[in-house]
């Protein structure tokens, strides 16, 4: 098996370091559903904070990106742990790492097939703004690597894309 290192574009986001962390160190943020009345709100000025109690400070969009699954998987979430069924497969993820305010590391969880780690990166700037990368490792086989590389990268490349979109400058 060979390590495949898949690293997403870093973006500024208009959040400083420690609301994201707190937001990506409790994963039960993200299985939240934002009610309806709140989700149609314009996601670059929505403060929804008060609507849904110990709740960082961000757009419904970031919260709805995930809790979406709920509808078409079994979605279960602990703070340090997430894991979805589909069809009968089942991924997850688990917080095996904490840095404070500039790194969060995940590693695969549950009956998950490939072993994989991902790992948030945060650089508070100072200015009410950070940057944020996604890096993912994974064992896979010559085989394995040919069919997933590039769904892999796509992946990192999507959710980097998300959260450009919910919290980007």
């Amino acid at each position: 098996m060979a390590n495949t290192h898949i690293e997403g574009r870093v973006v500024r986001v208009a959040r400083p370091a420690d609301i994201l962390y707190s937001l990506f160190t409790d994963l039960t943020n993200f299985t939240r559903k934002v009610p309806a009345d709140i989700s149609n709100i314009n996601a670059d000025t929505s403060n929804i904070n008060a609507d849904i109690p110990n709740m960082p400070d961000i757009p419904a969009d970031m919260r709805n990106m995930l809790a979406d699954m709920q509808d078409k998987a079994d979605v279960r979430a602990t703070p340090d742990t997430l894991l979805a069924k589909v069809q009968g497969f089942e991924i997850g993820i688990k917080i095996c790492e904490r840095t404070p305010f500039t790194r969060i590391r995940y590693e695969q969880y549950g009956s998950t097939p490939i072993p994989f780690t991902f790992t948030v990166l945060l650089n508070d700037l100072g200015t009410g703004t950070s940057d944020f990368q996604l890096i993912m490792d994974s064992e896979l086989s010559g085989m394995f690597k040919m069919m997933l590389g590039g769904k892999l990268q796509e992946i990192v490349d999507k959710v980097t894309d998300g959260i450009e979109r919910a919290l980007g400058v």
